[in-house]
């Protein structure tokens, strides 16, 4: 008598099939095609957290460095904002920046990003700003540029009067050697040029694609809150305007910025789109000139 063959249960035995992801624009698809259907990028789309994605990471139990206390407790004052001395800044961003805190300033190309970063970083570094009590407070400041050379980040410095010798300036764009030049440093702020230029080898893709832009902003805003440090990413965006790269690095800062203006006009704009320390309904304005870049406290002048 033939004895009958007993079979598994449906799905109880198979495992899961995999999806597959686009490590430029993050797209995901359930089977492999050689062209991204969103980007359109070719030999893009990987397994996800196979070759080419981000390997699965395990939790392990680490030391506590900061044990928990009560919280009323918890020493405040540290974290307060301090101004950066530049007037129209500090108000968009509730009083100036956070230790601690990352801010993404997003902008089109040549709408004066950098131009009003470096001041800001040469204001710092000269203690322009200060702490809430009054108190003059300098440090070292840490310039990162992955879009331009040393020099010619130098020659702009030159023009705009930032020329400082606690202003330092690093053209790099592995994130392992900017995280390097952080504990060299130990800045009192942080400034990266852009965030879509840097890669980390711990990641496949190419600089400005989405595992390395999360990687990269991750890396980044943990420095910042182990060190208390402010960090300012400077972003691209497209041509809608929004900010280019994954939307999950909106969500993992601190504070959005958007710098706007016409190219034909002086003025630009400074808005906040969110902001965990302040508020988002207030406006800068910066009169952008061969000289530099000045907040306008009555913009009717222009």
């Amino acid at each position: 008598m033939p004895t009958a063959t007993r079979r598994a249960p449906t799905g109880a035995s198979r495992s899961p099939r995999p999806g597959y992801r686009c490590t430029e624009c993050g797209w995901s698809a359930s089977k492999w095609v050689g062209r991204c259907g969103e980007c359109q990028a070719w030999g893009s789309v990987v397994e996800d957290g196979g070759p080419g994605g981000t390997a699965p990471r395990t939790s392990v139990t680490a030391p506590t460095r900061n044990p928990a206390r009560p919280i009323a407790e918890i020493d405040v004052e540290a974290s307060r904002a301090r101004p950066t001395g530049v007037d129209e800044l500090d108000r968009v961003l509730g009083g100036g920046l956070v230790p601690g805190a990352v801010v993404l300033l997003a902008g089109e190309p040549g709408v004066g990003k950098s131009t009003l970063l470096l001041d800001v970083a040469s204001r710092v570094a000269q203690g322009a700003g200060g702490r809430p009590d009054g108190v003059r407070s300098s440090g070292r400041v840490l310039y990162v540029t992955g879009e331009e050379s040393a020099g010619q980040v130098r020659l702009r410095a030159e023009r705009i009067g930032a020329l400082d010798p606690n202003l330092l300036l690093a053209a790099e764009t592995d994130l392992g050697t900017v995280l390097g030049h952080i504990e060299q440093v130990d800045p009192v702020l942080l400034v990266l040029d852009s965030v879509q230029t840097i890669a980390s080898s711990a990641v496949d893709g190419t600089a400005g694609g989405v595992s390395q832009v999360r990687e990269v902003a991750a890396a980044l805003i943990a420095a910042a809150k182990e060190r208390d440090l402010p960090v300012v990413l400077v972003g691209h965006v497209t041509k809608d305007g929004s900010v280019a790269g994954p939307r999950t690095l909106e969500h993992l800062v601190d504070v959005v910025c958007q710098f706007e203006g016409d190219r034909h006009s002086r003025l630009r704009l400074l808005r906040a789109t969110k902001n965990r320390y302040g508020p988002t309904d207030e406006v800068g304005c910066f009169d952008l000139s061969e000289s530099g870049i000045v907040g306008l406290a009555d913009p009717s002048g222009l």
